[in-house]
This record gives structure tokens, C-alpha cells and sequence, in this order.
């Protein structure tokens, strides 16, 4: 009798309705990360003069939720990856969403660095897990499509937090927007009952929930002809030290370092690039308004990094933007004509942050579904060191009175960098799971050790 592989048959499954409602909750998750991260820049002036605080501790209650992320990433990867990406994402979604409502009712400068600090942790156990989760469930052919654009709702939520702030400040108050960052408590039973679990991982863990959820993914599915791993099959019993083992080791710490260069120059430039165009001689109006450009263009690149990629590989259109943000940023130095200028501004928006949507699809495909979560979230929390240092390096470069053309230039580097790291990782195909005997039907397999018990509806 013909029998099919279970993974295999999710890997080739058209798209339908099961993965839209995955890229749905998924990237709801992503915009509200974004709104949650990005508000507090719109409410610092209200709180610098409702609490009288200097500039300097202004920046370090706005650092705090970045801390958090590095954290959270650190914490909730490894966690998802032994106890399932769901749980761990319902988990950290909460936190983050309960604990940016508790902002709203912050007394001080203090309890609401705390506040951000525990928002940051929900925040940097989410992001990791949600791509890991699209990375293990979405076919192949959109598997990258898919990733970025659920990256590119974080865009879609920093411009809602412009919005809300631009309506509500004014009318309400600072903690009205912190209120709202609450609303997607709401929405957590509906995300319970439809957020599906890690398809791998139920594979390993509960059959007759990984079956229900395979009859989701391809209701065609024929249960008598499936073909399954042998249970006797061992998960990665360390998954952080599996980052390093079976030749990993050195990808591991390009990656690392990719992440970090891509973060530097997205954090840096979304910072700093108004005062570098004042300081080399535009009026602080148009200042403003480039940066504006710079984000338009960063929608577009998260959007279009993921349709080329499912074209070219993940690889290859990954060191294409990486080499456009390069050039873009290089000729942006040279101080060109107003259309010359928009359109660079534009490219280097699409690219820097086309950049960083794609190297979070090539990281996953880079790591096999048992240690993916770890391997995506430490990635993440290494890079958020590069997101911290952006405004920092950038403040010095700044204190140089460099030129526009230098400060450009400078700006370019860690493009430069990221590019040499990801060509030295080489190209691996990445088995779903480790290689095991395989048994003919579902009725001859042995029961699951690890099963829950639960009931499938649950567990999936």
C-alpha cells in the first residue's frame, strides 16, 4: 500500500484557509508587538514633563523593554521548543499585552521602567516563536512570503501607535493609549481556540492531535496511508547547545552577527537620521519628513523581501538588499538632488529592513524544528544588543561633527559586515526531524510517550 510521508504532505499542501488564519493570528500577534514597542516614543514628551525627567533617564525607561526583549528571547525560545510553541506564545502575548496596559496606571518614572521592562520579556518571547511557528506549518512555496509579512505588520502597528497617539494625546491623556494596548486581552480566547500548535512537534508529541491538525492543513488526507516517525526517535535534549553541535556552530555565530548588523542599522537610522540630515544642512522639518520616506520604504521591503525570496532563496535576495542598503546608504552621503534623495531614502528603508524580515526566514530554515525556537530567539536576543547599540554609536558619531557623506558612510558598515557574515553560512538543507525508521500506518505505531492526554481539539 502507497504511504505518505506526514510532514512531507503538510510541506506541499496548497495554501488555503488553515494558512490564512495562521498568517492572521500570527501577524495580529506582530502588529500589536509593534504597537506595544513603538508607542512610547510618541508619549516621552508628555511623560518628561509630567514627571520632570532629564533626557538622559527619558532614554533609559525607553531602553528597558529592549532589555526585557534580550530576555525574553534568551527565556521563552527554549521553552517553546520543549513545551510547544502555543502555550509559550499565548504565554508571552499576554504579558506583553497585560503588562502595557498596566503602563496606564504606572505612578512613576520607576514603576514604569519596571512595567516596559516585563512588556520587553513578552515581547522578545513572541517574535522568535511566531517565526518559528510559520516556519514549521507554512508550505514551502510561501513559506518566506508568509514570514515577511507577518514581519512587516510590526511596521503596520508602529504607524498605528502614530495614529492612536495623534488622536488620543490630545483628547485623553498619555495612559489612554497604554489602555488600548490592552485591547488584545480581548481577543486571547478566540486566539486559544485557533492558533494552531507546532505540526512537527505534535508529530513527536501527540498523534492523534498532529492527524486532526494534518486533516486541517490537507482535509483531503487519506489517516490510513500515513506514514509516520518511529516515537523512539530522541529530541534535542539541550536545544541551546544544539546551536553549536553538528557543524553549527560557526553559522550560529554569523547569524548572531547578522542580526545584530541588521538591527544596528534599523534601530540607528530610524534614531538618528533626522539630526544627521540637520547637521549636514537640511531644515529639521525636512529632517522629519525623510524619516517618514525612510518607513515608507521599509513597508514595501518587508512586503516584497519574502515574494523574492520564495523566488531566489532566502540567501541570495538576503545579500542583494544587504549590498542595496549599502549603496543606497553610500550615495545618500553625497547629498543628491531631492528626487535622487527620496528614492535613496526610500531604498534604504525597503532594504535595511527587508533585510532583517528576510534574515529571520533564513535563520529558521536553518535550524530543524527541534531547536528552531531556540535558534531563532537567540538569534533575536543577540541582535537586540545591535538595536541598543544603534542610538548609542550613533549619538557618538554624531558628537564628531563629522561629514554628511562620512556619517553615511559610517551608517554603511554594518551592512557591510552582515553581508560577509551571511556568505560564509553555508547552504543546508534542514531535515523536519531527525532521521528515524518509519513505520507503514498510523494503527501499527507505538503510542506516544510524551502524549498529554489532552483532548485534540486542545492540543491543536
Amino acid at each position: 500500500m502507497a504511504t505518505h510521508d506526514v510532514l512531507k504532505i503538510a510541506e506541499t499542501a496548497p495554501f488555503n484557509r488553515f494558512h490564512f488564519g495562521l498568517l492572521f493570528w500570527c501577524s495580529f500577534i506582530m502588529m500589536f508587538d509593534g504597537y506595544d514597542l513603538v508607542i512610547y516614543g510618541s508619549v516621552v514628551p508628555q511623560l518628561m514633563e509630567q514627571w520632570s525627567l532629564p533626557a538622559v533617564h527619558a532614554g533609559w525607561m525607553g531602553s528597558a523593554a529592549l532589555f526585557g526583549g534580550i530576555f525574553g528571547a534568551l527565556t521563552f525560545g527554549p521553552l517553546a521548543d520543549r513545551f510547544g510553541r502555543r502555550p509559550v506564545i499565548l504565554l508571552a502575548f499576554a504579558l506583553s499585552s497585560l503588562t502595557a496596559l498596566g503602563n496606564a496606571f504606572a505612578w512613576d518614572a520607576w514603576s514604569f521602567a519596571i512595567l516596559r521592562f516585563i512588556t520587553g520579556i513578552g515581547l522578545g518571547g513572541t517574535i522568535p516563536n511566531i517565526v518559528a511557528l510559520i516556519n514549521d506549518m507554512a508550505p514551502i512555496s510561501r513559506r518566506n512570503i508568509m514570514t515577511t509579512v507577518m514581519l512587516g505588520c510590526y511596521s503596520l502597528g508602529a504607524l498605528l501607535s502614530a495614529l492612536v497617539a495623534m488622536w488620543v494625546l490630545p483628547r485623553f491623556g498619555w495612559q489612554y493609549t497604554f489602555i488600548l494596548a490592552g485591547a488584545p486581552l480581548l481577543t486571547l480566547p478566540w486566539m486559544y481556540r485557533h492558533l494552531p500548535e507546532s505540526l512537527p512537534f505534535l508529530v513527536a508529541c501527540n498523534r492523534n492531535a498532529a492527524t486532526a491538525l494534518l486533516c486541517r492543513i490537507r482535509p483531503t488526507v487519506d489517516v490510513e496511508k500515513l506514514r509516520w516517525p518511529n516515537q523512539q526517535a530522541q529530541r534535542v535534549a539541550a536545544p541551546v547547545s544544539g546551536l553549536f553541535t553538528q557543524g553549527r556552530a560557526i553559522k550560529t555565530l554569523a547569524l548572531w552577527v547578522g542580526f545584530g548588523m541588521c538591527m544596528l542599522m534599523v534601530y540607528g537610522l530610524n534614531t538618528w537620521l533626522p539630526k544627521i540630515m540637520v547637521a549636514g544642512g537640511y531644515p529639521l522639518v525636512s529632517g522629519l519628513m525623510f524619516l517618514v520616506t525612510l518607513n515608507l520604504g521599509s513597508i514595501v521591503g518587508a512586503l516584497s523581501s519574502g515574494w523574492l525570496a520564495d523566488r531566489w532563496g532566502c540567501k541570495p535576495t538576503l545579500m542583494v538588499f544587504l549590498a542595496l542598503a549599502v549603496a543606497s546608504l553610500c550615495v545618500l552621503g553625497i547629498k543628491p538632488g531631492f528626487l535622487l534623495l527620496n528614492l535613496m531614502l526610500l531604498l534604504a528603508g525597503a532594504a535595511t529592513v527587508g533585510s532583517l524580515a528576510v534574515i529571520h526566514a533564513f535563520a529558521a530554515q536553518q535550524y530543524p524544528t527541534d531547536i528552531r525556537s531556540t535558534g531563532i530567539s537567540w538569534c533575536s536576543a543577540i541582535g537586540r544588543f545591535g538595536g541598543v547599540a544603534g542610538p548609542a554609536l550613533g549619538g557618538l558619531m554624531l558628537s564628531m561633527n563629522l561629514t554628511l557623506q562620512l556619517n553615511f558612510i559610517l551608517c554603511s558598515v554594518p551592512g557591510i559586515i552582515a553581508l560577509l557574515v551571511v556568505a560564509i553560512v553555508t547552504r543546508h538543507k534542514i531535515e523536519a526531524l531527525p532521521k528515524v525508521q518509519l513505520n507503514d500506518n498510523l494503527e501499527s505505531c507505538p503510542p506516544s510517550p510524551c502524549s498529554t492526554g489532552k483532548s485534540t481539539t486542545q492540543a491543536i
